[in-house]
């Protein structure tokens, strides 16, 4: 391990940094210096520095899952999901079955409103992660927008079996009253996100709908 991994873990981001640039003097044709670097640079906020430490690694190595996917998560979460799709999709070739790259793949196209796309990318991620509860939501959640609620109901009730998660649980509501129009174990599902989430807005909303109706 390279020294400046104890400093990462111990979030002296500063000093892990000074050692990284050492470290790329002294090696600077080693890509996982300059992917390190960048995760750090991202950590304190200087997006755009830690972006050309991963345009160098491909530079280095322009092969390397590690540069790509972390560049991708870095687009993502800079909301550019466009570039995050190409990077993940340049990295999907050596890692088609990878858990998280499949994961992201699919919330990438949901955000750019692609959402059945979204399917077969977490379908494969659920095949290799069916217990990770971020992705039962975000699949579940994808699959009540193509209104596909069996299967929906199925992932957002193993996300609520295993978390309290109040999203879940409203969503879980939704899915059961449009599958079988079920009002009252819908609202079961309302009242529990709120009991998780004093302030669950969509499901006071949902609840005092469903209080109209009757």
């Amino acid at each position: 391990m390279f020294a400046y991994k104890t400093l990462i873990e111990k979030g002296d981001y500063e000093a892990a940094l000074e050692e990284i640039f050492k470290a790329i003097d002294e090696s600077p044709k080693e890509d996982t210096h300059y992917i390190n670097g960048a995760v750090v640079l991202s950590t304190i906020g200087k997006i755009e520095e830690a972006e050309r430490f991963l345009q160098q690694a491909l530079v280095i190595n322009p092969d390397s899952f590690s540069a790509l996917y972390t560049l991708g998560n870095l687009y993502f979460d800079a909301e550019r999901y466009n570039e995050a799709r190409t990077v993940y999709l340049t990295a999907y070739g050596s890692k088609m079955d990878d858990g998280d790259l499949n994961f992201m793949l699919g919330r990438t196209h949901v955000n750019t409103g692609e959402i059945k796309m979204s399917i077969p990318f977490f379908e494969k991620a659920y095949q290799s992660m069916p217990d990770d509860t971020d992705l039962l939501f975000n699949y579940g959640l994808a699959l009540c927008q193509v209104e596909q609620y069996v299967p929906a109901v199925k992932l957002l009730s193993a996300v609520t079996e295993k978390i309290d998660h109040a999203d879940a649980e409203y969503n879980l509501g939704l899915a059961i009253y449009m599958l079988t129009e079920d009002k009252s174990k819908a609202t079961e599902h309302f009242k529990k996100a709120t009991e998780i989430q004093a302030d669950h807005h969509l499901s006071h909303h949902a609840l005092k709908k469903f209080n109209e109706l009757e």
